[in-house]
């Protein structure tokens, strides 16, 4: 299997030597294909006609580079007053020109616009302004019986429009490209993507290219023009190389992403099948038990019938397989209602003193225990049992000094088993993980019992190191008399 993956991987990923060029080769390439291959939108020489200050969106607005604001009101008190006025700036000198022509009703004619600069100071050129000069007077005068002369525009005035204005002669071809297009291209940039639609710019001029044209020659250059991840950036152009092994990645990712998936899925349905025949024999065992046990129990209850017969050795031996029946009977019982179909009944509960609870777990192995108060309550006194046992052996065998019990009746029952040593950091627990050594698995597996049946009440296992401390928090049911 693992064969197969790598040899598909490695199909999938082996460059194809079709197109081995660079990016920048396959962009030049592209880009002279689709020269080639478009007619000419405009000439270079139609735009050699036009100021380059005309085709820029910025004609529209005032030039405060090179005039100030107190320039362009003096320009607007000579247009009310038509009469000259004083002023500083040279540059000036055309538009004062210009406005006291216009107030004074006089005709201006190519020669005066080819000879002078072509922007007003207050923005558009000074075409713009007289031909919207002349189309106000004509609407003024629409219904005035005169015999005055009305000028006559020169049609090569339009040469001198600004490109937003839709009497220039390039404002149709141009109107489909944005400002930010046109100031790109003027400036020198060889191509420019609007919309769906690639302009490109050469030697003889500009051309439009479709979408369907410049895409089916990108689909065999094998290069993108739009995207996130650009090889090449070039004007408002992503260019990015559209490779088999792009692809292929991704259909690799995938074919290797679902296989983890399946692998994960298969391991967790054989763990679920692991567990679930664990619980089968656990069960199976539980039920098998209870037959010699009962057994065990007339047995007993034969011994203890003839007790008094028996010898002192006798007796003490009696007494230890009582003891023995009485922890198989319970570890029998608690394990067959653990494992048992109600879950919210695994732990088997009883009620009783905690107390005298204390005193049969903590007298077995000789140790004291610390209670704030003696009441009864409904606990799963087996378990816990184990619980505590488990930590007391651990406490015994890894730890320092005597051992003691402390418990605390309060919202919950806090007990804590402490001795003089210190708990192992986790440092040391991890690096156990990986050396481990016999007497470190064994509390490590106490630990681990402890930790899962603590869950099973809702409690909470906290471990403290210096010293070491082992603090169960368990709720509760109180036992009530009424």
């Amino acid at each position: 299997m693992r064969w197969s993956i790598f040899a598909l991987g490695f199909t999938l990923l082996f460059p194809m030597t079709v197109y081995a060029q660079t990016v920048q080769e396959k962009w030049q390439k592209f880009y002279q294909q689709n020269w080639q291959s478009s007619p000419l939108a405009i000439s270079q020489q139609q735009l050699s006609q036009y100021s380059p200050d005309l085709l820029v969106d910025q004609s529209r607005y005032p030039n405060f580079e090179s005039f100030s604001w107190q320039d362009i009101e003096l320009l607007a008190s000579i247009k009310t007053d038509c009469s000259t006025k004083e002023y500083a700036n040279k540059r000036l000198a055309d538009a004062v020109e210009f406005e006291l022509a216009l107030c004074e009703g006089r005709t201006l004619h190519y020669d005066w616009f080819s000879t002078h600069t072509v922007l007003h100071p207050a923005g558009q050129s000074f075409a713009d302004r007289y031909l919207q000069h002349i189309g106000n007077n004509k609407a003024t005068n629409k219904n005035k019986a005169t015999n005055q002369h009305k000028p006559i525009v020169d049609k090569t005035i339009r040469n001198y429009l600004s490109i937003v204005n839709p009497q220039h002669p390039l404002h149709e071809t141009l109107q489909a490209l944005s400002p930010q297009g046109r100031e790109a291209l003027l400036n020198g940039y060889r191509a420019w993507l609007e919309g769906d639609t690639l302009w490109l710019n050469g030697e003889q001029g500009w051309k439009q290219v479709t979408y369907h044209h410049w895409q089916f020659i990108a689909d065999k250059m094998k290069i993108t023009l739009k995207g996130d991840s650009c090889t090449i950036r070039y004007s408002n152009l992503c260019i990015n190389e559209r490779s088999y092994s792009q692809s292929s990645l991704v259909i690799l990712s995938s074919v290797l992403i679902i296989f983890i998936v399946l692998i994960v899925i298969r391991s967790s349905y054989l763990k679920h099948r692991q567990r679930k025949e664990k619980r089968f024999i656990l069960q199976l065992l539980t039920h098998e038990l209870r037959t010699p046990i009962t057994s065990l129990g007339l047995t007993v209850e034969m011994f203890r019938n003839d007790f008094d017969n028996l010898t002192e050795s006798s007796q003490g031996a009696v007494w230890r397989l009582m003891s023995d029946y009485q922890r198989l009977s319970q570890l029998t019982e608690n394990s067959n209602v653990y494992l048992g179909g109600d879950k919210s009944q695994q732990l088997l509960k009883q009620n009783a003193s905690v107390e005298e609870w204390l005193h049969h777990v903590c007298d077995k192995h000789d140790i004291s225990f610390e209670l704030n108060q003696d009441i009864e309550l409904v606990l799963p006194y087996y378990w816990l049992s184990i619980c505590i046992e488990n930590l007391i052996k651990n406490a015994k065998q890894h730890g320092k000094g005597d051992v003691l019990v402390t418990v605390e009746i309060a919202d919950t029952l806090i007990i804590e088993v402490q001795d003089q040593g210190e708990f192992p950091s986790p440092i040391h627990l991890f690096l156990s993980r990986l050396k481990p050594k016999h007497n470190d698995k064994n509390m490590k597996i106490g630990l681990n019992i402890v930790e899962h049946l603590i869950k099973k009440v809702d409690g909470k296992l906290t471990i403290l190191r210096h010293p070491t401390r082992c603090i169960l928090e368990i709720p509760y049911e109180h036992h009530s008399t009424d």
